[in-house]
């Protein structure tokens, strides 16, 4: 080795490319040693030097081929200097972090598994590598076997990292957390362990960067879970270019996977990372130095930083023997992929403060190229912040939760991947807050007018707030109980209403009516009631193909007379997959789509027919007392809709039918699956009998004393017994309640209260009111209103809209306040067409069963056939049965 070779001195990237090439003799060896040397793995030892230049490297002392290094280092007076051919320089010797001697809550030092070098915090989350435990496999060049082996390393207290880390960023302000991950059985590669290491870790730390050196995983989703749970560099090292030379030197490797795995995650984490966030190693002399460079042009075209280590021979690895490269191909190597990445502006900045190598950034020095403007300030404290934040923005962006249906019997909630262009991410998280600016400067300014001809102003302003709230609704900018809330504060606050008056409207009846069924529902599924019931119809009337479509028709059109369509949908869609998965079709399959068509539409049917199937009953019911004084009964109700909802069922069924393919069905499988739930359930229980029991009371109870009791009351009543029966505990019933739902009934009820008293009602009512049209006529055209918007938005605000501006028209139109009521409340509830109309369309659809062209074109038949019974009825029907 000559003194040229080694270019000392000469140039500051030179000698740095020379020290962590060659590492440093130490011929004096080095008072107070301990003081300096670290332990880069379990067997090879490094000291940090900066360099007069203001480079850091870390150097390997304390092997065979360092002590044949032309580089010294020697303490003089304490200083540290190097000498090389004669010539010296004076650096600075950094001292080993002190918290290396520090322990953690189990007793372990936590030098042990880590390292500090300068801002660069190296952590081993595992116990090892899994590929040392089996004779054979480890990389050809790795010393990591000295480490804990077996099979599946065992992986540290998460909370033992978190201590190592505060007690790193105590002593100097770290920019990376940089971990290791070693190979460990399954698909995952045992990346999903780590997964709750780096949120944990996330947490923690503020801009700094969490970076994750691993064996490529076969199945790479798991990638997506490590960038949502916080990881922000992604590391897959390619190690060799040449095939042949990558199955000798990675044997393990090339066993799990071989290259074709490393390229196919480097692929995938390119699209999820941000662009020069995914990186992968190189070793320089293990192969010719053709095939690096063409492995670098391959991995930049890619999209994939490449990050080029010197190879190193160390002792007791297979490579032990191995010449070193000669610095010559190092450099050229360098200064390829300094042209390379220059050229393809891929950015590089997210790899620095790394002693070990050269970084991209630094190897532009070995030609006199000084760091350009950008890159100087990426790397500078600000910089490094301004990313840091930008990398949590950009996650926030592209990560959210998605409902996944991937089983029989639960959803999960599981992480999805935004893929699509920042700038498209960025306008579409920020239009909802724009609109929402611009809506409320646009409502403050129409406030600022005066109020029209024959409006009082306080008539004016509940008329702005309802205007607000109506788009608001609609847009769903905001969730409708917000929006609900918003309303409640701006009527007090802008006058039209005192605050008493206001808040006072939650003693609505209604109220209290929907807070007793919401808690009798969650008694009935707690109980196993519901499921019981669903099961034991089933395993009567699911005998044939055509029984079993209509039974899942009928069924939750039953259920849904006592509790609300979303949690009858939810009690059965389990149900709907075991007999999915028992039938074994192909997922196109008609009668698969059929099944789950069934369940939604018998449960928005059937929720129609009584009071308990949904909150838009009780909230039309509460609107039309507080603004004309009129009730309706539970009766009534029922009375209303039931022509309309059997007539609805038949409709649902024809459709059914039709398109069904029925006649090629084995029963046999669907069967075993029902038999199969029923014997895993067993026999109802004595709180199933009891509630079953207290519901048929409870229905009594309504339909003979509603009127004089009080719907609410009875309801309330029902709820009393129930807990003192022990059939559900409160805790129990309290998750099930839509809180939401009371908090919406409370504004709605308000707003429309408030345009009532304050004479916005009957201002809207002769400014809209359709000249020549009364009667039932408008009743039909309010239907039909009501239809068409309750396809976009939930039914509940589609009655918070449009019931107070039609009771406005009551008196003009010749029309009976509770007919308009009943008409709105009943037709809400009937949204077929789109996945946003109701929870039961939205759960169907998110099965995959369902495709969304389907469910329109059925949705709109339905539809058309809902409007057309509904003017039947209130021609026909409703004048018989005393109804308006």
């Amino acid at each position: 080795m000559t003194t040229d070779d080694l270019h000392p001195f000469s140039n500051p990237g030179r000698t740095k490319l020379a020290l962590v090439s060659r590492g440093l003799a130490l011929p004096d060896g080095l008072p107070d040693a301990s003081r300096y040397v670290a332990q880069a793995n379990a067997a090879e030892s490094v000291v940090d030097v900066r360099l007069p230049s203001g480079q850091f490297c870390t150097v390997p002392v304390g092997q065979p081929f360092t002590e044949a290094s032309g580089f010294a280092l020697r303490m003089v007076d304490g200083n540290a200097e190097l000498h090389c051919g004669g010539e010296m320089q004076p650096v600075k010797l950094l001292e080993a972090p002190k918290y290396y001697r520090r322990k953690t809550r189990s007793g372990a030092r936590m030098g042990s598994f880590s390292s500090l070098h300068d801002r660069l915090l190296m952590l081993h989350p595992l116990m090892g590598c899994g590929f040392f435990a089996r004779p054979g496999m480890a990389c050809g060049y790795c010393q990591y076997d000295s480490m804990l082996n077996q099979a599946e390393p065992p992986m540290r207290d998460p909370l033992e990292l978190v201590e190592v880390v505060r007690a790193a960023l105590a002593e100097r302000d770290i920019d990376t957390v940089y971990l290791y991950n070693g190979a460990s059985p399954g698909d995952d590669a045992g990346l999903s362990r780590l997964i709750p290491v780096i949120a944990l870790l996330r947490k923690h730390l503020g801009h700094q960067q969490i970076a994750l050196e691993t064996v490529a995983p076969r199945n790479v989703q798991v990638i997506d879970d490590l960038y949502a749970a916080g990881l922000d560099i992604f590391v897959c090292n390619l190690e060799v270019n040449d095939a042949v030379r990558f199955t000798e030197v990675c044997p393990g490797k090339q066993q799990e996977g071989g290259q074709q795995a490393v390229w196919r995650a480097l692929e995938h984490a390119q699209a999820v990372f941000r662009p020069g966030s995914v990186v992968s190693h190189l070793i320089v002399g293990l192969e010719p130095l053709s095939s690096t460079i063409e492995g670098m042009q391959k991995l930049i075209a890619c999209g994939v930083v490449p990050l080029l280590t010197p190879f190193r021979p160390l002792p007791g690895t297979p490579l032990a023997d191995c010449d070193l490269p000669s610095l010559d191909d190092v450099e050229q190597a360098l200064l390829q992929q300094y042209e390379l990445l220059t050229a393809s502006q891929l950015p590089s900045h997210r790899l620095r403060d790394m002693g070990r190598v050269l970084t991209p950034m630094e190897s532009g020095a070995l030609v006199g190229q000084e760091t350009m403007l950008h890159e100087r300030i990426s790397a500078s404290s600000l910089g490094r912040k301004v990313h840091g934040w930008l990398d949590a923005l950009r996650r926030h962006l592209r990560v959210h939760q998605s409902e996944a249906v991937d089983s029989e019997d639960a959803f999960g909630s599981a992480p999805a991947m935004d893929k699509r262009p920042m700038h498209v991410l960025v306008a579409r998280r920020s239009f909802p807050l724009l609109a929402l600016l611009l809506l409320f400067a646009l409502t403050a300014m129409t406030m600022l007018q005066t109020s029209p001809e024959g409006l009082s102003e306080p008539g004016w302003r509940a008329l702005l707030v309802f205007g607000l709230c109506l788009v608001l609704w609609i847009t769903q900018l905001l969730p409708l109980p917000v929006t609900s809330m918003l309303g409640l504060a701006l009527l007090p606050v802008l006058g039209v209403l005192p605050a008493g008056d206001i808040y006072s409207l939650f003693g609505n009846p209604a109220v209290f009516f929907i807070l007793g069924a919401f808690a009798l529902a969650a008694g009935i599924i707690r109980s196993g009631l519901s499921e019981q019931m669903a099961l034991a119809v089933l395993d009567r009337m699911g005998t044939s193909p055509r029984r079993l479509l209509l039974t899942m028709l009928l069924l939750p059109a039953l259920m849904a007379c006592f509790m609300p369509e979303h949690a009858v949908v939810a009690v059965m869609l389990p149900i709907v997959w075991s007999v999915v998965r028992g039938l074994e079709l192909p997922r196109g399959h008609s009668f698969t789509s059929g099944l789950f068509f069934a369940l939604a539409w018998g449960a928005i049917i059937g929720g129609v027919l009584t009071l308990l199937g949904g909150a838009r009953g009780p909230l039309a019911m509460a609107i039309l007392q507080e603004t004309t004084g009129s009730v309706f009964s539970f009766t009534d109700w029922t009375l209303a809709s039931a022509p309309i909802v059997l007539g609805m069922l038949s409709v649902a069924a024809v459709l059914l039918l039709s398109f069904v393919e029925v006649s090629s069905i084995d029963m046999k499988g669907a069967i075993q699956r029902i038999d199969q739930k029923r014997l895993e359930i067993g026999r109802a229980s004595w709180s199933a009998r009891l509630m079953a029991v207290l519901m048929l009371c409870t229905m009594f109870g309504w339909v003979v004393f509603g009127e004089t009791l009080g719907l609410a009351a009875i309801a309330l009543l029902a709820v009393v017994l129930m807990f003192a029966l022990r059939i559900a505990a409160w805790k129990e019933v309290q998750s099930q309640i839509d809180w939401g739902v009371i908090v919406m009934y409370g504004g709605a009820i308000a707003i429309a209260k408030s345009l009532e008293m304050t004479g916005a009602a009957a201002w809207i009512a002769q400014a809209l009111w359709p000249a020549g049209l009364s009667g039932w006529g408008l009743l039909l055209l309010l239907g039909l209103m009501t239809l068409l918007l309750t396809e976009a938005i939930s039914n509940t605000a589609a009655v918070a809209i449009m019931l107070p501006l039609a009771l406005s028209m009551a008196g003009t139109a010749h029309l009976d306040p509770v007919s308009i009521a009943l008409g709105i409340g009943i037709v809400s509830g009937f949204a077929f067409t789109l996945p946003m109309g109701t929870p039961a369309n939205a759960m169907i659809y998110g099965t995959g069963y369902i495709e969304l062209g389907r469910m329109v074109r059925m949705g709109l038949l339905l539809m058309l056939s809902t409007l057309v019974l509904f003017g039947l009825v209130t021609r026909f029907w409703w004048p018989v049965a005393g109804i308006g």
